[in-house]
């Protein structure tokens, strides 16, 4: 993904802060050919949450679900929390099947009418970004991307070589702010997701001793289990069968037992603002 034209950190700019990112999209991603919005449209219940821990999300929002299901969007406008919005695409579609152009610069325009989002971030569906998306990306002034799965995931990518901290591709200006896994040695992501997937071990182990910084990502069909579970192929069920019903009160533990451990919770633009500063201060102090 970064192709050697990067700026690295060697660390997070921050420390002991979790970062909850929702991509709010049609359900299951790409792995249904149709976009159905069923679980999209409880973000009540999810901002019901938010709300009694008292913690900010940092939403990447897949636009198409502005018209299909605009309460998706209102459950969230309308807590009584602070919630920013950046883009994640208009239609989801796998980015090397997509118009990778129309999807960027149709998002952008659509959150920053909506919303006003500055600085505004962006999320390629799947995490599937190389040199080339992130020229996109700058094309269209977005300021940051949240992308990178620093891990392997089985016939998508090898990530494995890659740094887990923050990064400015440097022929574009665009800072990256990855996903967080567990460990550089233990790249598994700390995510709801894999909480349900990998069980009550990997949950306690993600809480009892989870990493100083979360850049933590779920979706709204991990909450909650829409009809079109039943339309998924036979491995995509079996993964999200894992603790199926268990999404909200997984979710509900993880907050509250981080909050207990005194972690900050903050929004992903917050988390550039702090990123960019740094990268900017390293430039000073290199000698000339």
């Amino acid at each position: 993904m970064t192709d050697g034209d990067s700026d690295h950190l060697d660390e997070w700019p921050v420390e002991r802060t979790v970062y909850l990112t929702l991509d709010l999209e049609c359900d299951y991603g790409t792995a249904l050919e149709r976009n159905d919005y069923e679980a999209a449209r409880h973000t009540d219940r999810l901002a019901a949450i938010l709300e009694r821990h008292d913690v900010p999300v940092s939403c990447f929002l897949q636009t198409e679900v502005l018209e299909a299901a605009p309460e998706a969007v209102e459950g969230l406008t309308e807590a009584d929390v602070p919630v920013e919005f950046h883009a994640h695409s208009h239609t989801h579609p796998r980015t090397d099947e997509s118009d990778v152009g129309f999807e960027v610069r149709e998002s952008a325009e659509r959150v920053r009418d909506r919303f006003g989002t500055e600085p505004l971030g962006y999320r390629f569906p799947n995490g599937e970004a190389s040199s080339a998306e992130y020229a996109t990306l700058a094309a269209e002034d977005v300021s940051f991307g949240a992308n990178l799965f620093p891990m392997w995931y089985p016939g998508r990518f090898d990530n494995t070589g890659e740094s887990p901290y923050p990064f400015r591709h440097v022929p574009t200006g665009v800072v990256e702010l990855p996903f967080t896994v567990y460990s550089p040695r233990f790249r598994v992501p700390v995510a709801l997701s894999y909480l349900k997937l990998l069980g009550r071990p990997y949950e306690e182990l993600a809480t009892r001793r989870p990493p100083s910084v979360v850049v933590f990502d779920f979706h709204m069909h991990d909450l909650f289990v829409p009809e079109s579970y039943d339309d998924l192929s036979r491995p995509y069920r079996a993964v999200y069968a894992r603790r199926k019903y268990d999404g909200p009160a997984t979710f509900d533990r993880f907050v509250g037992r981080l909050k207990r451990r005194g972690y900050e919770f903050g929004l992903m633009s917050d988390l550039y603002a702090r990123t960019a500063a740094e990268l900017r201060e390293r430039e000073r102090e290199v000698p000339v």
